[in-house]
């Protein structure tokens, strides 16, 4: 290959060749940041992700769990963890160690979320040419909550990556025909994003209107897909598993807002979230919010899903960041079209003879700017590692060929990593067993049961975890918890909120 051949590949001069290979670059600008995360950073976002859905897809492949009130009241739907079980029963026929069916799950969770900048990239590009779609894409690869959030095994990102591609597939120029099976995937996608998480059900349907409204043929077609997955996921699933259709949708809200236990749980003022935005972007914010109000007027699509996202979860009393991914992942799309138009206004103004490759690197270098100034005002700079400390103890603890039962002393059953990570056929004492099941200023009890093979595992905690100190060899704890008999094997943590030193005790011996 010549030097000339070489460099028209790299720095292609036709516009389609330059945005094959902008795209490219963004992809791999985002897949290299994401396994580098997945290689270099243990953490779990919220426990949901442990108890919610990893830990019902053990119980049901290996018969032992922690069944939380979620799932004794019927309150879930079975759709995700099913997937994972599925997930992780073939891993588990190549490498039977939990790390392994993990790191699996995670790896795909950071395939699905390249939909991010990928949908960045074509929504900016299809409008604005390749520059600004690089813009954009790369934005949507650095932003630190996209990276944050894309190896996580729950349904807000999820639910994200199959609304995102969905509009994708629904957007084209007034005058371009959608052929009927890309409105039937769209509609789909858009099924599937509600049966993950069916709170977006709102917005999706005013982003279907939006796009398809002026077309009844695409409207019925995108609407057809969508409630036949709908139908069949939450109402279909949900009969043959809990007993009725839509359970996990309308006993989610009974118990939660009815019932009051998502306030009890904790809540937040109506203008949580718009806060968060600007804390997180700092002295960066009245640029980014003027570039985000630029790019919402040139894409108006984007601007729908993030406000109506914003506002329909902020009338909710209990907020949570993960909530609201879905308008967090529009974002940096938003910025970055908003910004590329800046740029293309300035460079006309003031023509000067960029190279593509300078645009490249400007682009690069301003995306990347933008993520890094948001890093660590986004989230505490401990959530990149929460929860590291009791994962790697648990990892170090499950190889002790003697155990035959472990105990927990912490102050949260939730802080663990439950049977997922534990992943042997002896039981877990938790210390906080009944602390877990209280709600401070409600008569809710949050059930929990505990089962090894299919059978139950009595609890025995407070001050009769230690009465009953011959169940266990194996302790993980605080220093100050270890028991006489045990020594220790090893610390973990760096001491932090999110990442507190936990030990692992071993006494010799067997198991009553």
């Amino acid at each position: 290959m010549t030097k000339e051949r070489l460099l028209l590949l790299i720095f292609p001069t036709s516009e389609k060749r330059a945005t094959r290979v902008a795209l490219a670059l963004v992809l791999l600008v985002a897949l290299a940041v994401r396994l580098w995360i997945v290689a270099t950073h243990t953490y779990v976002v919220w426990p949901d992700e442990t108890f919610q859905y990893l830990e019902p897809a053990h119980r049901l492949l290996f018969g032992s769990g922690v069944i939380t009130w979620e799932f004794l009241d019927g309150i879930r739907s079975w759709f995700l963890p099913g997937i994972i079980t599925g997930v992780m029963g073939l891993v588990s026929l190549v490498d039977p160690d939990s790390t392994a069916y993990v790191l699996v799950l995670r790896l795909l969770c950071v395939t699905a979320s390249l939909s991010v900048p990928f949908v960045g990239f074509h929504l900016a590009a299809r409008r604005f040419g390749p520059v600004v779609g690089l813009l954009a894409g790369l934005l949507c690869a650095l932003a630190s909550e996209t990276v944050y959030f894309a190896p996580v095994i729950m349904v807000e990102p999820l639910a994200t990556d199959a609304t995102l591609l969905a509009i994708l597939l629904g957007d084209c120029a007034p005058e371009h025909q959608l052929s009927r099976r890309r409105l039937l995937v769209s509609g789909l996608l858009f099924g599937l994003a509600a049966s993950l998480r069916y709170q977006y059900g709102p917005v999706l349907v005013v982003v279907t209107l939006f796009q398809h409204a002026r077309s009844p043929r695409n409207l019925v077609l995108v609407a057809a897909g969508g409630i036949a997955v709908v139908v069949t996921v939450l109402g279909g699933l949900d009969w043959l598993t809990w007993g009725a259709p839509f359970q996990s949708v309308w006993m989610n809200y009974q118990r939660n807002v009815v019932d009051g236990v998502s306030s009890a749980i904790g809540t937040l003022p109506w203008f949580h979230y718009a806060a968060y935005y600007l804390v997180a972007w700092g002295t960066l914010a009245p640029v980014l919010l003027g570039c985000a109000v630029l790019g919402a007027l040139r894409v108006p699509v984007l601007a729908i899903v993030v406000l109506c996202t914003i506002c329909l979860h902020s009338l909710v009393p209990h907020k949570e960041l993960r909530f609201i991914f879905l308008a967090t992942a529009c974002m940096p799309m938003l910025i970055g079209i908003g910004l590329g138009i800046v740029l293309q206004r300035v460079a006309r103004l003031r023509p000067i003879a960029v190279s593509a490759p300078v645009t490249a690197i400007l682009a690069l270098a301003i995306s990347g700017y933008t993520a890094i100034a948001a890093y660590g005002r986004a989230s505490p700079l401990d959530a990149w590692h929460r929860f590291r400390s009791m994962l790697q103890a648990t990892a170090a603890a499950r190889v002790y060929p003697r155990a035959c039962g472990l105990a927990i002393r912490t102050d949260w059953v939730y802080q663990t990593g439950g049977y997922t990570y534990w992943h042997r056929d002896a039981p877990i004492y938790f210390e906080t067993w009944d602390d877990a099941q209280k709600l401070e200023h409600s008569q809710f009890r949050l059930r929990l049961e505990s089962v090894v093979g299919g059978r139950p595992v009595p609890q025995y905690p407070g001050a009769a975890l230690v009465a009953n100190v011959s169940k266990f060899n194996v302790i993980i704890g605080a220093r100050s918890a270890v028991l006489p008999g045990f020594s220790e094997r090893g610390c973990y943590g760096i001491g932090s909120m999110d990442d507190p030193v936990f030990c692992v005790f071993i006494r010799p011996g067997g198991c009553e």
